[in-house]
C-alpha cells in the first residue's frame, strides 16, 4: 500500500492488517488495488458512488422531521472469506432458529416462563409483547419470518452479536443498492473477487411470502405495509415492493371487513392474504394497540387471529429485541437445542436480578446500560465510563425505580475496517447487519449484508452505528466465494405454463398521487415557461422606459400573478410599485416553497408525489428526479428555507431552462416507460386537465383585455411562445399576431398538442379507460363536464370571441373561458370523488401532551 497510508490502532483488531502489518489473505487483492490508486483517484471513486446513489434516488429520512438525506456510502467494501462466512452463516441460522422457538413458545405454551428460563416480568412487562396475539400461528414451521442480527468483531477478532432485529428488520434493500453501486465503482475488482451474490436472499424472501399465506390460498395477494413516504426507510419500502412485485400500501389503503383484510383498489375491494409490514406492531391497529395511531389498520389484530391474513413479521415479534434476553439465551440454547451458541454476545446483566444489578453498579465504567425497550429518543444507551457523577446518580435512581427495565452489557471495543475519507484511508469501527428469512425449508442468510462504519473518531456509540442510519457511513460487504457461483435470478418459476396470474391491484392513494403528479408537473412547467418569457422580454426591452415593450412586460407580470394566484403580486395592493421594480416578486414566485402557486411550491409537491409512488415508476425516473432536486434544492444543507432557483435578477434563463429540461424529461419517461395501465391513465388525465386549465388561465389573463395594436401584438407573441406554438403560428398564418387566429390554434385546433381541444380529447380518452366506466355509448360522472366543454369548443366562433374595442374587455371571450374553466374544475372534483378515498381523519382519544409522536419505524 505504497500510495495509501493506512495506520490502524496498535491495540485491537483490524479487518485488513494483521498485528505485524501484513495484509490478511482476503484483503490481498484489494490491498494491491489500493496501492495502485492515488488519493485523488480514490476520492473520484467516492464521488462517483455518491453520484450513482443520487441518480437512483437512494435516500434516508430523518425520524420525525422527514428531512430527506442522501444515503452515504464508503465505496471500500468489507471483505469476509468464504470459509469464515460459512461459520458466521451457521451461527446466524442457529440464532434465528432459537429465537423462532422462543417466539413460538411465548405466544403458545409459555413453558420458558413457567420453568424460569426467562423471568416472566422480562416478557410480560415488555411493550413488544402483545397478549392479543396469543396462540396465533403462521402457516408452516416458522413463526419468526425475517430476522436481522448486528455483528461486530471485538478486540480479539472474534465475531460477536450486538443485537437482534425481529420487529421489522430494515437495511436489506440498502445492502443491495450498495452492491450495485460498489460493483460499478470498482467493476474489475468486483469481477475478479468472485463475490457471492445477494439474489438468493431476495428469491427466498419472495418464496417465503408465498408459503406463509393462509391455507387454501392458491394465488395469494401480498402487500407491503409502509408508514408512508416520509418514514425513515421509505426508499427501502418502495424498493422492495417494486423488486418483489408487491403492492405498496399505507394503512388507509386497507380495510377490515367480515374478518378479512381488503385493499381499497380502484372501484372495488380486493382480498389481501399476506402483509409484509414495515412498521412497528404497536402502530398497526388503533383499535387493539395504540389508539393514537393514525397509520394503522383498524381491526387488523382480529383479522390475524381469524387466520385469514398472515402478517410478517408477526405482531408481537418485537419482544425478542429485548436486550436483556441476551443474558438467558446461552442457557435456553442448551435446553431447547442442546447446543452452545456459535455466535456469542457480550456478557449481559439483567438489573431485575439483584445480584446482577449489584455487580453492574459496582463498576459502572465497565458496562453500557440500556433500557429493555427503547420507547423514546432519550432512551439511548448510557456508557458508564462517559458519565459524570451527577449522571451516574441519575442512572442509579432510574434503575432503582424500575430495575427490571434495565440491562447492563459488557463494553467491548470494536474492530476497525479501512474507510475512505477526505484525508485518505483510515480505520473506523464497523458493524455488520446481516439478514435471514424463512423460506419453508429453513433460513436463508444473505451472504454479507449492510456494514455501517462510524463517521469519525467523535465517540459515536455502537448503538448509533446500528440504529441511526444518519449517524454513520455504509459499506458493501463482500463474501468471497471459493468458486464461481451458479447464477440465479430474483424470480420464481411458475408452477405451470397456464398458471392464472392475478391482476395487480392499485391502491386508490397511489392513483391519486399519480393524478397529482401529472398535474403538478404540468403546473410547474407552465409557471417556468411564463417566468422564462418574462425574463426574455425584460432583457429585450432592458433600456426602454415606456412604450409597447414596457406595456407588454407589465401585462405579462400581471398575467403571472393571475395564473399563479400569488396575490397581491403585480395586481393588488402595492402592485404598481412591484411593476416598477419586479425583481423581489419574481424571485419569490420562483423560489418561495412556502407560498402556494409558486414554481417552488409546484415542484415540491411534485417531488412529494414522486416519493409516494416510487414503486410505480421506472428506475430511470430517478436520474431525472435527482437532477431536478439538485437544480431546485439549496446547495447548503443548513439552508432549508426555500428553493435555489434564484438569480432571476441576473441571468435566470439557464436555471429555468434546466428546470424545464427536468420537468419535460419526467413527462417523457412517463410517456415512454410506463405501461398504459390505469396508473398511466390517471397520470395523463392529471396532466391533460392541468394543461387545459393552464391554457384557459393564460388566455384569460392575456387576451380578454383589448390593448393598442403594438402592445397587443407583443402580448400575443409571448402567449404563443409560452404555449410552444409560435413556429406553427408563423408558418400557418404568416401575419402579425391576431386574437382570432391565435384562438384557432390554442383553443380549437385538435392537432395542436398545446391546444385546449387536444387536452379535452385526450382527457376524455383517459376517463373512458378508468375502472367503472359505464361502457360504450354512455358517460361517467367525470365525463359530463368534458363532453360539455368539448361541444362548446367545437361550435365556438373564434372570430366573434376575438371581437373587442381598444381599452375594453372582450366580455364574450372572458365569459366563454370562465365557463370552460369551471367545467374543468368540476371535472377534477368528480374524478376525486369517484376514484380517490378521502377518509375522515382519525381522532385520538388522547389529548395534548399525552399524544406521542408517530414514528412507525421498524
Amino acid at each position: 500500500m505504497s500510495t495509501v497510508a493506512y495506520a490502524p490502532p496498535q491495540v485491537g483488531h483490524d479487518e485488513m492488517l494483521a498485528p505485524d502489518g501484513s495484509i490478511r489473505p482476503p484483503w490481498e487483492h484489494l490491498g494491491r488495488a489500493l496501492a495502485d490508486l492515488s488519493i485523488g483517484e480514490l476520492r473520484a471513486r467516492r464521488a462517483e458512488a455518491a453520484r450513482l446513489l443520487d441518480d437512483d434516488g437512494v435516500t434516508y429520512h430523518v425520524p420525525r422531521t422527514g428531512e430527506r438525506l442522501r444515503w452515504q456510502l464508503d465505496p471500500l467494501p468489507l471483505l469476509i472469506d468464504a470459509s469464515e462466512w460459512a461459520e458466521i452463516e451457521s451461527g446466524v441460522v442457529q440464532r434465528a432458529e432459537l429465537l423462532n422457538l422462543i417466539l413460538t413458545d411465548l405466544y403458545g405454551p409459555r413453558r420458558l416462563l413457567e420453568e424460569g428460563l426467562i423471568p416472566p416480568v422480562l416478557v410480560l412487562d415488555h411493550p413488544g409483547y402483545l397478549r392479543q396475539q396469543s396462540d396465533v400461528r403462521l402457516p408452516g414451521s416458522y413463526q419468526l419470518f425475517s430476522y436481522a442480527v448486528d455483528l461486530a468483531r471485538d478486540a480479539s477478532g472474534a465475531m460477536v452479536v450486538l443485537g437482534d432485529r425481529t420487529q421489522a428488520p430494515s437495511g436489506a434493500a440498502y445492502a443491495l443498492q450498495n452492491r450495485v453501486v460498489t460493483s460499478r465503482v470498482f467493476p474489475k475488482l468486483h469481477r475478479q473477487s468472485q463475490v457471492q451474490r445477494l439474489a438468493p436472499y431476495f428469491r427466498a424472501l419472495r418464496q417465503g411470502l408465498a408459503e406463509v399465506a393462509p391455507a387454501q390460498t392458491r394465488l395469494p395477494r401480498t402487500v407491503l405495509l409502509t408508514p408512508g413516504s416520509r418514514n425513515e426507510t421509505a426508499f427501502e419500502h418502495a424498493f422492495l415492493a417494486a423488486r418483489l412485485g408487491l403492492s405498496l400500501v399505507e394503512g388507509s389503503d386497507l380495510v377490515v371487513r367480515d374478518g378479512r383484510v381488503w385493499l381499497r383498489s380502484l372501484g372495488n375491494l380486493e382480498a389481501v392474504d399476506v402483509i409484509l409490514r414495515r412498521m412497528d406492531a404497536e402502530w398497526c391497529d388503533p383499535l387493539e394497540l395504540r389508539p393514537d395511531s393514525l397509520i394503522g389498520v383498524p381491526g387488523l389484530g382480529q383479522a390475524v387471529r381469524s387466520g385469514r391474513v398472515s402478517v410478517v413479521n408477526t405482531l408481537g415479534s418485537g419482544v425478542l429485541e429485548n436486550p436483556a434476553l441476551q443474558a438467558y439465551l446461552p442457557t435456553i440454547a442448551q435446553r431447547v437445542l442442546g447446543q452452545s451458541l456459535r455466535l456469542p454476545a457480550p456478557r449481559s446483566l439483567w438489573c431485575g436480578d439483584s445480584a446482577h444489578r449489584a455487580e453492574a453498579l459496582a463498576e459502572p465504567s465497565e458496562w453500557v446500560f440500556r433500557r429493555t425497550s427503547r420507547q423514546h429518543a432519550t432512551d439511548a444507551p448510557l456508557v458508564g465510563a462517559l458519565l459524570d457523577e451527577r449522571q451516574l446518580l441519575a442512572l442509579r435512581a432510574a434503575i432503582a425505580a424500575a430495575p427490571h427495565r434495565w440491562v447492563a452489557q459488557e463494553r467491548r471495543p470494536l474492530a476497525t475496517a479501512p474507510s475512505l475519507t477526505d484525508i485518505g484511508v483510515v480505520p473506523r469501527q464497523s458493524v455488520l447487519r446481516t439478514f435471514a428469512v424463512a423460506d419453508g425449508a429453513g433460513y436463508t442468510v444473505m451472504p454479507g449484508g449492510l456494514t455501517r462504519v462510524a463517521s469519525g473518531d467523535d465517540g459515536v456509540t455502537t448503538d448509533a452505528i446500528t440504529s441511526d442510519f444518519a449517524a454513520a457511513l455504509s459499506k458493501d460487504t463482500w463474501v468471497l466465494a471459493g468458486k464461481p457461483e451458479t447464477l440465479t435470478g430474483f424470480w420464481i418459476a411458475p408452477e405451470s405454463d397456464d398458471l392464472e396470474i392475478p391482476a395487480a391491484g392499485m391502491p386508490a392513494r397511489a392513483a391519486e398521487n399519480l393524478f397529482w403528479l401529472g398535474r403538478y408537473a404540468e403546473r410547474a412547467e407552465g409557471v417556468a415557461r411564463l417566468l422564462r418569457e418574462v425574463e426574455d422580454r425584460r432583457t429585450e426591452f432592458n433600456d426602454a422606459v415606456d412604450g409597447p415593450g414596457i406595456a407588454g412586460i407589465h401585462g405579462l407580470l400581471q398575467a403571472l400573478t393571475q395564473i399563479t394566484t400569488t396575490y397581491p403580486g403585480f395586481i393588488g395592493e402595492g402592485g404598481q410599485e412591484r411593476l416598477a421594480d419586479p425583481d423581489d416578486e419574481l424571485e419569490m414566485i420562483a423560489s418561495d416553497e412556502t407560498r402556494p402557486g409558486t414554481l417552488a411550491d409546484a415542484i415540491s409537491k411534485l417531488l412529494d408525489c414522486v416519493d409516494a409512488v416510487r414503486d410505480q415508476l421506472s428506475g430511470d425516473t430517478w436520474l431525472v428526479v435527482t437532477d431536478l432536486q439538485r437544480r431546485v434544492r439549496p446547495a447548503d444543507p443548513a439552508d432549508r428555507s426555500g428553493f435555489a432557483v434564484g438569480g432571476l435578477t441576473g441571468t435566470p434563463s439557464g436555471d429555468i431552462a434546466q428546470i424545464l429540461h427536468g420537468l419535460l424529461a419526467i413527462q417523457g419517461l412517463g410517456a415512454e416507460n410506463m405501461l398504459r395501465d390505469v396508473g398511466w391513465h390517471f397520470m395523463d388525465a392529471g396532466r391533460r386537465l392541468e394543461r387545459a386549465l393552464q391554457v384557459i388561465a393564460l388566455l384569460r389573463a392575456t387576451t380578454t383585455y383589448v390593448r393598442d395594436t403594438p402592445a397587443d401584438s407583443l402580448m400575443l407573441e409571448s402567449v404563443l411562445r409560452v404555449s410552444e406554438s409560435i413556429i406553427t403560428y408563423r408558418r400557418r398564418y404568416r401575419s402579425r399576431g391576431q386574437v382570432g387566429t391565435l384562438l384557432d390554434l390554442l383553443l380549437v385546433d385538435p392537432d395542436n398538442p398545446r391546444s385546449l381541444t387536444y387536452q379535452i380529447d385526450r382527457l376524455a380518452t383517459d376517463l373512458r379507460a378508468l375502472p367503472g366506466h359505464p361502457g360504450s355509448g354512455r358517460i361517467g360522472a367525470a365525463e359530463r363536464g368534458v363532453l360539455e366543454a368539448s361541444t362548446a369548443l367545437r361550435v365556438a366562433d373564434t372570430r366573434s370571441l376575438a371581437t373587442g374595442v381598444d381599452g375594453a374587455l372582450r366580455a364574450e371571450l372572458d365569459e366563454f373561458l370562465a365557463h370552460l374553466y369551471n367545467l374543468l374544475v368540476v371535472t377534477g372534483e368528480q374524478i376525486s370523488a369517484t376514484y380517490f378515498v378521502h377518509q375522515k381523519p382519525q381522532r385520538t382519544l388522547l389529548a395534548g401532551e399525552d399524544v406521542p409522536s408517530v414514528d412507525g419505524s421498524g
